[in-house]
């Protein structure tokens, strides 16, 4: 069965249990990294992208995954290139999933990536663009030229 198909599944119980019910915003999780909305990098390089959350729901059942284009990274044709690390947990109990992009290509800066947590109580998500900077030798920043004409 592929995450995509579980990860549905568990998203509609939630929405089941939860509706007409109060959201627990205490016990809702939230996003806490990465902190900008856009990530500086250049074609050619590997990037990991963190996806960090607190939880203070006490089941275990709290969900937290990458979206490439509202669409499971590997359901992608890129699904060899963008690869979702498993799930984690931090030394202060927050939770990471990481997607590694092993080679930014110029199609991912026209790509939308979103970091997505739920659980019973709750969902957060945040959307992240890629933004190319310059490979220059003078560490990405323009060289002012100047010229004298005599």
């Amino acid at each position: 069965m592929k995450l995509s198909s579980v990860v549905k599944a568990f998203g509609s119980l939630c929405l089941l249990l939860a509706d007409g019910l109060p959201v627990d915003e205490d016990r809702a999780p939230k996003i806490i990294a990465p902190d900008h909305n856009k990530i500086k990098t250049r074609p050619g390089k590997q990037l990991f992208l963190p996806c960090d959350a607190f939880t203070k729901s006490e089941d275990d059942a709290t969900l937290i995954y990458w979206l490439v284009n509202d669409s499971f990274p590997e359901d992608l044709p890129s699904s060899d290139r963008i690869v979702e690390e498993e799930k984690s947990t931090l030394k202060d109990g927050a939770i990471r999933r990481r997607l590694q992009l092993k080679n930014v290509t110029s199609e991912d800066f026209k790509s939308s990536f979103t970091c997505v947590v739920m659980n019973t109580a709750g969902m957060d998500q945040k959307h992240i663009k890629l933004v190319a900077t310059s490979g220059g030798s003078h560490g990405g920043k323009k060289r002012k030229h100047s010229m004298s004409i005599p």
